[in-house]
């Protein structure tokens, strides 16, 4: 299960749209959804349970727990974010990309237009998709009809991972916070033991006096 290839599937035509989950080779259908069988008599509903007395809960003394995320945190944790996203994309498998694309106007000129620039996006995104994705299969295709008045777009996207590959990137990142927070109690503590030294305030770690 861990190195079993998941994730999901849309396809643009003819004014449709289709998303489906992908499992292995096969394609779940999430939307649209498809027509349930008639006949099947409704399970009688659960009764749900009382919620427990929340008057109960305030009594109780609740310590002062120290934020989780410090505003010294922030700039270091932006940082894991982008290192983070940067090493899921790159987890990341694109089983298919299809694009066709007619270009087409009341003016041929307008068609003839779109269509080289069209082609010359297409050329620099191609080649730093490439780059950034491990893409297996990609078909891309362009052209003018000047017979009709409107274009027509044709698309297709494939995206999977394994969940072997979420959990490395997910310890990643949480070995790289635990770092960030461990450095940021050492910096709290070592500031509030030089307030304490200097003007004699007895400040815990977290900036509160006590």
């Amino acid at each position: 299960m861990l190195f079993t290839p998941f994730g999901v599937s849309a396809d643009y035509a003819a004014g449709e749209f289709r998303l489906s989950a992908r499992v292995m080779c096969a394609d779940i259908q999430l939307f649209p959804r498809p027509a349930r069988k008639t006949g099947k008599s409704k399970k009688p509903a659960k009764p749900k349970r009382k919620k427990k007395d929340e008057a109960a809960k305030a009594a109780k003394p609740q310590k002062d727990k120290p934020p989780l995320v410090t505003r010294e945190m922030l700039p270091e944790l932006l940082r894991l974010l982008t290192r983070t996203l940067s090493r899921f994309r790159r987890k990341l498998t694109v089983n298919r990309f299809l694009l066709h694309i007619t270009f087409a106007a009341a003016d041929p000129y307008d068609a003839v237009m779109a269509y080289g620039a069209a082609n010359m996006a297409l050329a620099a995104a191609g080649g730093a998709a490439s780059r950034a994705f491990n893409v297996r299969s990609s078909d891309v295709e362009t052209g003018v009809d000047f017979s009709s008045e409107k274009p027509t777009l044709e698309a297709g996207l494939t995206v999977t991972i394994s969940l072997a590959r979420i959990i490395a990137v997910a310890a990643a990142a949480g070995a790289g916070f635990l770092k960030i927070k461990r450095r940021a109690v050492k910096a709290a503590k070592a500031a509030a033991k030089e307030r304490k030294e200097t003007d004699g305030t007895d400040a815990d770690p977290d900036g509160r006096v006590s």
